[in-house]
C-alpha cells in the first residue's frame, strides 16, 4: 500500500480501524482524520454524505477485503476465515472486532450503514452457498448453512472478545467442518 494510497483509500482503512475498535458512534471523524492524515475537505470531497457514507463505505470495503483472495474448497474457506481471526484476535489483544458488525448495530438513526451491513452480511452468506453448491451441496442446503456460516463466525468473534479466548473459534471450526461435511455428497 504505502504513501502511494490517497486520501479516500486512506480515510477508508482508518475508518475501518476505528470501526473494528469503537463502533459506529465511537468513530469520530477528527480521528479518522488525524489516523488517515488527510485534510477535512478530504471527508467531504470524497463522501459528500458525511460519516454516514463514509462509514458506509468503509464496511463495504471491509466486506470486499473479506471476499478477496477466499479459496473455493468450502472447508479451506473456514478454515481461512477462522484462521485470520485467530490471528487478529491474539495479535491485538482481543481489541478489535468485525467492522461489518459494528455497522449492522449501528441502529436506526444510521440506516444507510445498517443497510451497507446487510449487503456484506448477503454478500458473504451468498459467496459461501455458492462454494458449497459447486461442490455438491443441495442448493437449499447451501444457502442455509451459507448464512449459519456468517452468523457463527460473527457470534464467535464476539464471544472470543469477552472471553479473552479463541477457543470459540476453534469450537466453531470443528462443528462447521461436520456441517460442511453433511451438505456434500459422500
Amino acid at each position: 500500500m504505502g504513501t502511494s494510497r490517497g486520501p479516500r483509500e486512506r480515510l477508508l482503512d482508518a475508518t475501518i480501524t476505528s470501526l473494528r475498535r469503537s463502533g459506529v458512534h465511537g468513530t469520530g471523524i477528527a480521528e479518522v482524520l488525524a489516523t488517515s492524515g488527510a485534510a477535512r475537505q478530504s471527508i467531504y470531497q470524497h463522501f459528500p454524505g458525511g460519516k454516514a457514507e463514509l462509514v458506509a463505505e468503509a464496511t463495504r470495503r471491509a466486506g470486499a477485503y473479506v471476499t478477496r483472495g477466499a479459496p473455493d474448497d468450502p472447508h479451506e474457506q473456514v478454515d481461512q476465515r477462522i484462521d485470520w481471526w485467530i490471528d487478529q484476535l491474539q495479535r491485538h489483544d482481543f481489541a478489535l472486532g468485525c467492522p461489518v458488525a459494528a455497522a449492522a448495530l449501528a441502529g436506526s438513526d444510521s440506516p444507510d450503514v445498517v443497510a451497507a451491513a446487510a449487503e456484506v452480511f448477503a454478500d458473504w452468506s451468498a459467496r459461501f452457498a455458492s462454494r458449497l453448491e459447486r461442490a455438491g451441496a443441495d442448493p437449499q442446503a447451501a444457502k442455509t448453512l451459507g448464512r449459519f456460516h456468517v452468523s457463527a463466525i460473527e457470534g464467535a468473534v464476539l464471544t472470543a472478545r469477552a472471553l479473552r479466548t479463541t477457543e470459540p473459534l476453534e469450537d466453531l471450526r470443528a462443528m462447521l467442518h461436520r456441517l460442511v461435511d453433511d451438505v456434500l455428497p459422500d
